[in-house]
Order: structure tokens, then sequence, then C-alpha cells
């Protein structure tokens, strides 16, 4: 079981998961974002895949996608001025609210 795959970030990406190279890109970033997200969850709510846990893992892998993709591995807005780095702290603090139903609250610090 997996709360995102390659496949589902290629239709939210809207890439062609056909190609050899892209799909192996993408299934390395959903295993990622997989790892990320189910790390925070219990192991219920990883087993159950509800759809909050999986839209933020769907939002993780696509802000690592991007994160690759990008110049600088951060957005760039349409006057060129660089935004914060993609892959901080706030990666999972953007989807915190979707999964804190679901937290392993036996795993957070401080």
């Amino acid at each position: 079981m997996a709360l995102v795959t390659g496949e589902e970030l290629a239709i939210a990406l809207d890439l062609d998961y056909e190609d050899e190279v892209t799909a192996a890109t993408l299934d390395q970033v959903a295993a990622a974002s997989d790892d990320i997200v189910g790390s925070l969850l219990t192991t219920g709510a990883y087993e159950e895949e509800p759809p909050a846990c999986k839209e933020a893992a769907l939002s993780v892998g696509v802000e690592i996608f991007q994160a690759r993709t990008a110049a600088g591995g951060q957005a760039v807005s349409t006057d060129f001025s660089a935004g914060p780095y993609r892959l901080s702290v706030w990666l999972t603090r953007r989807v915190h609210a979707l999964i804190m139903p679901y937290a392993n609250v036996g795993g957070l610090i401080g």
C-alpha cells in the first residue's frame, strides 16, 4: 500500500507517465513522499489511507518534484523573484492540518 503513486503524481502534474525516465522519477518521488508522510501517521491510518492523508502525500510529492525541477530548487514567481527553498521544515508543515487527526502523537517531540 502507498499513500501516493507515481502515476497519481503524473496526473496531478499533467506529465506523461508512459515515458520510462519520467515514470522512474515519479515513482521515486512518490516513494519519498510516502515515507515522509507515512512516518508521521499511526499504523492504522497508514493502512486505511484516509483521503486527507493521501492528499497530504500528493502535496508533498508535488513539492519534492518541483524542488527537483525548479531552478535552484525553489519557486520563481512571475516577477522572477525567488521563493523560499521548497524542501525545508515547511514541507510537512503545509499539510499538518490534513494529517493531524491521524498523526502518531507519540512520535512528536517538543
